[in-house]
C-alpha cells in the first residue's frame, strides 16, 4: 500500500457570522498501474476543529479531486473516515475508454446525476456510487481522512492531482429517511395498515440501468471477446429489508471446518447463511431467521470481501413463435450484498409499472444499514439499490460461435434457486428486447 501525506488547507467560509461550508484541500500523487495484484493507493487528509458528531444536521457534503488517467474505468475510489467507515465514490466507471475526473465532485444530490449513468471525461457534481448517510452517522470528523485508488485493470497509469473535502450543514439533501429506524420501532408501518406484520423485501432490477449499460463486444475484442455485457442492479422496494446472516457455520463441501479457510480444492470455504425476516408487533420489531444459500470470500481485484452466492441469473433467448428458445445463459457466481445507492420519488431511476418509489411512497424507507458487505451481515436497505456495472467481473453472457443476427430477449433473474422469502415475486425477472450482431 502506498501511504502518502500531503498539505493540507482548511478554508473556512461565513455569511452572517456562521459558518455554512468548511472545506479542507490536499495534494496527491501517483497512481500505480495493476500489476497481477492490487496494490491500493492512499491518499490522506488531515481534519480538524469540526464538531466531533456528524450527521444529517452537519457532516460532510462534497468531495472533489482531479485525476488525470487515460482510461477511468480501471478504478475503484473509496473514501475512508477516521473511524474506518468506507463509502464508494465511484467503481470501475467511465466505460472503455474514458479518459479523466476533471474537476470532479461527488455530493448525494449531484446535478449531473449518478456517476454510473455517465459518461467520462466526469466534469461537475455526480451523485456517488456509495451513500454519504453511511459517513454521516454520528461518528467524529476530524482526524485522518483517506481517499483509496485501486487500479484493477493493467496497462495505464494516471495521477490523482488534488483532493476538496467540504463539511456543511444539511450534507444530504436528498436523502430524507423515514423516521422509521431499529432505534425508532413505532414509527414502522406495515404496508396493509395493520399493527403486525412481516416487514417482507420486495426485489426487482431497476430497468434504466441495465438500458444505460449493455453493450456488445466483438469476437476479435482483446479484453472481452465475443461477449454480451451488462448492468445489473437490485432494489428493494418492500416493507423491510433485505438481510442475511452468517452463523460462522464454514463448510468444505459437506465436510464442516473451524473458520474461513481454503479446501483441498484451492477454493475458500462456503459459509451458511440465514435470512432475516423483521416483523412489526405494536411498537416493537422482532425478527426470526431463515435457512438461506451461502457465502464465500472473493479475494479477485476490486473485492476482497464476501459475496452471496447464486444471487442472479442471465439468459439469451430467442422467440420462436409463441415460445422462448434459451440461447445462452450465465450465472454470476456471486453478489456482494449492500447498498450502493438509494431510490428517490424525485426521478425515474427506481421505476417499476410506471410508479417511482422512494421516500414518497415506501413506508419504511431507508430501513436497514448495509455499507459493506461482512461475512456475518449484509443486505439491501428499503428503498435502497444494489449495483454490478457493465465493466464488474462475470456481467456478461458468452454469446454463441454462428450466432445469427437479429432481435433477441436478454432475463436478468433474482433469486434463481428460489430461495429467500419476498413480498413479492412476480417481478424478479427483467426481460428486455436487444439486437445482437452475428457472431462468426
Amino acid at each position: 500500500m502506498n501511504k502518502n501525506t500531503f498539505y493540507t488547507i482548511l478554508i473556512l467560509f461565513v455569511y452572517n457570522g456562521y459558518s455554512i461550508a468548511q472545506q479542507f484541500v490536499a495534494g496527491g500523487g501517483p497512481i500505480n498501474d495493476f500489476r497481477g495484484a492490487v496494490r491500493t493507493d492512499t491518499f490522506k487528509i488531515e481534519i480538524e476543529k469540526l464538531p466531533k458528531l456528524i450527521d444529517s444536521k452537519f457532516g460532510i457534503s462534497k468531495v472533489c479531486f482531479n485525476i488525470s488517467h487515460p482510461r477511468v474505468s480501471d478504478l475503484k475510489i473509496e473514501l475512508r473516515s477516521p473511524s474506518g467507515v468506507t463509502i464508494w465514490l465511484s467503481n470501475r466507471n467511465g466505460r472503455d475508454q474514458g479518459q479523466d475526473y476533471m474537476n470532479t465532485c461527488f455530493r448525494s444530490n449531484g446535478f449531473s446525476g449518478y456517476v454510473h449513468q455517465a459518461n467520462a471525461p466526469f466534469e461537475g457534481e455526480y451523485i456517488p456510487d456509495g451513500r454519504f448517510s453511511f459517513l454521516n452517522n454520528g461518528q467524529n470528523p476530524n482526524g485522518t481522512w483517506k481517499l483509496l485508488i485501486a487500479d484493477l485493470r493493467e496497462g495505464e497509469r494516471g495521477n490523482l492531482n488534488y483532493l476538496n473535502l467540504e463539511f456543511s450543514e444539511n450534507p444530504m439533501p436528498s436523502e430524507g429517511l423515514s423516521p422509521c429506524s431499529f432505534e425508532n420501532p413505532e414509527e414502522c408501518e406495515c404496508s396493509n395498515n395493520t399493527e403486525s406484520c412481516e416487514l417482507l423485501p420486495d426485489l426487482y432490477i431497476l430497468k434504466k440501468f441495465t438500458a444505460e449499460q449493455i453493450k456488445e463486444y466483438p469476437k476479435d475484442d482483446p479484453q472481452y471477446p465475443g461477449q454480451l455485457r451488462f448492468a445489473a442492479t437490485i432494489g428493494n422496494i418492500g416493507d423491510g429489508p433485505m438481510e442475511t446472516l452468517g452463523m460462522n457455520e464454514w463448510y468444505c463441501g459437506d465436510l464442516k471446518v473451524d473458520s474461513l479457510t481454503k479446501c483441498a480444492d484451492g477454493k475458500f470455504a462456503r459459509q451458511k447463511i440465514y435470512q432475516r425476516i423483521y416483523s412489526k408487533n405494536g411498537n416493537q420489531l422482532t425478527s426470526k431467521d431463515y435457512l438461506a444459500g451461502t457465502n464465500y470470500f472473493d479475494n479477485e481485484p476490486g473485492h476482497n470481501h464476501y459475496h452471496v452466492d447464486d444471487w442472479v441469473e442471465f439468459r439469451l433467448v430467442k422467440k420462436v413463435g409463441k415460445k422462448s428458445k434459451l440461447v445462452a445463459k450465465s450465472r454470476k457466481i456471486s453478489y456482494c450484498l449492500f447498498d450502493s445507492g438509494i431510490c428517490s420519488s424525485t426521478n425515474d431511476l427506481c421505476q417499476e409499472k410506471g410508479i417511482n418509489y422512494g421516500e414518497k411512497n415506501l413506508k419504511n424507507y431507508g430501513l436497514g444499514n448495509y455499507s459493506d458487505c461482512k461475512s456475518k451481515k449484509q443486505g439491501i436497505s428499503v428503498g435502497g439499490y444494489d449495483t454490478y456495472g457493465l465493466l464488474y467481473e462475470g456481467q456478461y453472457i458468452q454469446l454463441p460461435k454462428g450466432l445469427k443476427s437479429g432481435q433477441y430477449f436478454l432475463e436478468i433473474e433474482i433469486d434463481p434457486n428460489h430461495i429467500y422469502r419476498e413480498k413479492n415475486t412476480s417481478n424478479n425477472t427483467l426481460r428486455m428486447p436487444i439486437l445482437i450482431s452475428k457472431q462468426e
